[in-house]
């Protein structure tokens, strides 16, 4: 056998014949399977979500400049890739499916590098990438919302991965890559700062990590990180950003009772965690004899027990913290800070238990079905956008019918005038060439570009009966659309509002 099927750190009472490894379980058919996964994704992205999200509407907003820094709550880096695709491509659906989609391939690929890592046999290396799609935050809630995340846990597999190999043989190559990893990690989210302190305790746990932690070759590191998060760090002094102050506005209220703290952490927690736990669960334990477990392995039991520190002490760490701080708005996706390899880790366990192999195929099955299933909804709110089924459906509001009506009264480089950062980002994104501002920004406004006319629009999230815009102006042009809704009968109408602007008006600038 050869090392296409099992990989080549893999000791030799663990082979597993290259005849018997299923294509969907080889290193090619991994790629194949979790590339379709992501085009079908995004051609549900470009051809059946006319609009776009909520988050990617702010981001749509933040990209009309290239800065050092937009906002104190975020990074830039996920802006910086936007900025340029958009360049390429436009501002419309089509540059946040590719982005989008293109971090999660490389997560996910990451992920199953380092399940070769962890895990011998080639099918439950593949299980544990795949199992990715049963973490709720990945499988659903990665294609509505999540944007500056998508960028961290890139970071945070790839992190993971290069302290792996430099555990195994230490260069200055892998010391620089290393650098690398984190200056993307803290310019993607801050959160990465919570993974990689405790990734640095778990790994000064673990001999072979501390000896790769210890070395000379971590300066390296520091110095090929420090060069961008220096330049980042002076960006944010020089904008007179607040990092502190922005983040202690993103965990709202505190001083709530330890009670519902504690309600709050196992909410997030079991947000995350399911249904991947309960599948694993209901599929591999009933009944097990543990028939082909597998010896433990020195070489990949070092990582294993790193991965099993890393998730103990971020949970532990996330429920004194939120106890200590007593805020109630801790949500399931920042557990992606410590929970991202938990499918490398429990599909570890689960080969030292043994008991899995005549189960491999029902698994499977059932996270075909899950995905599935989560296509056909992603599908479904375009084709009946019915309350009940999406609320606003932002995804699936037709604001692009506009742009004939804002080209003829304002030209095809209009200023647009909307009322919050995500009504002018959707507002970009559906008409190409506007510029947006919002009505009072305190903090990012896009730079002053010659114009071919000015207007204000409202009436962006309309679209449900009990919403109604103002009486109309001598100056108002009022917009009526109907959904492409094909599945839904009385169809379902978008209301907006147009107000045309003197040049001159301090709004327009």
């Amino acid at each position: 056998m050869t090392d296409t099927y099992l990989h080549r750190d893999a000791p030799a009472g663990s082979a597993v014949a290259a005849s018997a490894v299923p294509f969907w379980a080889r290193p090619a058919g991994v790629a194949t399977v979790i590339g379709a996964w992501m085009v079908i994704h995004a051609l549900i992205a470009v051809f059946f979500e006319v609009a776009v999200n909520a988050d990617d509407a702010i981001e749509s907003y933040m990209v009309q400049s290239l800065e050092l820094s937009y906002v104190p709550r975020n990074p830039p880096f996920f802006d910086w890739l936007l900025w340029a695709l958009q360049r390429i491509v436009g501002t419309g659906p089509l540059s946040f499916a590719i982005l989008r989609y293109t971090l999660l391939f490389a997560c996910a690929m990451l992920v199953y590098r380092i399940a070769q890592k962890v895990i011998a046999d080639p099918r439950l290396q593949a299980l544990a990438a795949y199992s990715l799609s049963a973490i709720w935050v990945i499988g659903y809630h990665s294609h509505r919302i999540l944007t500056h995340s998508n960028v961290m846990i890139v970071a945070i597999a790839g992190t993971f991965l290069m302290l792996t190999l430099l555990a195994e043989r230490r260069s200055l190559g892998r010391y620089a890559a290393l650098g690398a990893l984190i200056a993307l990690g803290i310019l993607g989210k801050f959160g990465f700062v919570a993974f990689l302190g405790v990734l640095v305790i778990a790994s000064l746990l673990e001999p072979t990590y501390r000896r790769a932690l210890l070395d000379r070759g971590m300066l390296v590191a520091a110095a090929v990180a420090a060069v961008p998060l220096g330049i980042y760090a002076w960006a944010l002094m020089r904008l007179d950003q607040d990092v502190a102050g922005a983040t202690a506005q993103t965990i709202g209220a505190t001083g709530a009772r330890w009670e519902d703290v504690i309600v709050t952490v196992v909410g997030a927690l079991a947000g995350y965690v399911l249904p991947l736990v309960v599948l694993m669960a209901v599929v591999f334990l009933p009944y097990n004899r543990g028939e082909g477990a597998q010896p433990d392995d020195g070489g990949r039991a070092a990582p294993r027990r790193v991965l099993r520190t890393v998730i103990i002490l971020g949970i532990v760490a996330t429920l004194v913290a939120t106890i200590a701080v007593g805020a109630t708005t801790l949500r399931d996706r920042y557990f992606h800070v410590f929970l991202l390899l938990l499918p490398v880790y429990l599909f570890a366990e689960l080969e030292r238990l043994g008991g899995w192999r005549p189960r491999v195929t029902l698994y499977l099955s059932l996270l075909a079905a899950i995905s599935v299933g989560v296509m056909l909804t992603r599908m479904a709110a375009p084709l009946w956008p019915d309350p009940r089924l999406c609320g606003r459906c932002t995804s699936a509001e037709p604001l692009y019918k506009i742009q004939a009506a804002v080209a003829g009264k304002l030209g095809a480089a209009p200023t647009l005038v909307a009322d919050d950062r995500m009504s002018a980002g959707r507002l970009r994104a559906a008409i190409p060439g506007a510029r947006v501002v919002i009505v009072r920004e305190l903090q990012y406004r896009p730079p002053p570009r010659p114009s071919t006319g000015c207007a204000r629009v409202t009436g962006i999230f309309n679209g449900l009966p009990q919403l109604l815009l103002p009486p109309a102006g001598n100056d108002t042009i009022e917009m009526s659309v109907k959904w492409w809704s094909p599945m839904m009968n009385p169809h379902r109408w978008s209301d907006w509002q147009m107000t045309i602007l003197p040049p001159d008006d301090p709004l327009c600038r």
